[in-house]
């Protein structure tokens, strides 16, 4: 199956017409990464987002905790694994970057080896001003899913703290 192909299944562009994907396909860039190789990192200054075509990552995030066996206590950081991700699961990712002008907040590996389409910045904003239908459309459905996303790390955060209050009342 040819990238296109693959490309116009994506979740959030597949019920556009295929006149209007060909015109998204046209403004990004085919990259692969082998496994184990970094798509994106914690803190890089890389501002584009990647429909993600084939394979399998990992989300990770750099945590700090205190580290109890350093002589006066002191702070370390862990990379902490988040989610493993599959192109079947999502269709896009790093899209927080075309939106807003701050650092990268995770680190995505390589889990298989990747195929991605990935489009710039200042790409995507050519994009919405020349084609700016199928630009609204496309940014309700990020939109949609920065939303899912909010609320599922919302429900987390009340697990998290429920399970830290009934730890610390022990």
């Amino acid at each position: 199956m040819s990238d296109f192909e693959l490309f116009k299944k994506i979740n959030i562009i597949s019920d556009l017409p295929e006149s209007q994907i060909r015109k998204l396909f046209g403004f990004c860039k085919r990259v692969t990464f082998d496994v184990g190789e970094i798509i994106m990192e914690e803190g890089e200054e890389n501002y584009g987002m990647f429909f993600f075509l084939d394979g399998e990552a990992i989300v990770s995030s750099t945590m700090t905790m205190k580290a109890s066996h350093r002589k006066g206590g002191g702070f370390s950081e862990v990379e902490k694994s988040l989610v493993k991700l599959s192109s079947i699961q999502i269709g896009v990712m790093g899209e927080m970057s075309v939106f807003e002008d701050l650092p990268r907040s995770a680190t995505v590996k390589a889990y298989t080896p990747c195929v991605l389409y990935e489009i710039k910045k200042a790409d995507f904003k050519k994009f919405l001003i020349q084609y700016p239908n199928i630009g609204v459309s496309l940014l309700y459905k990020i939109s949609r899913i920065l939303c899912h996303r909010v609320r599922r790390s919302n429900k987390d955060i009340i697990k998290l703290s429920t399970a830290l209050s009934i730890a610390l009342s022990k």
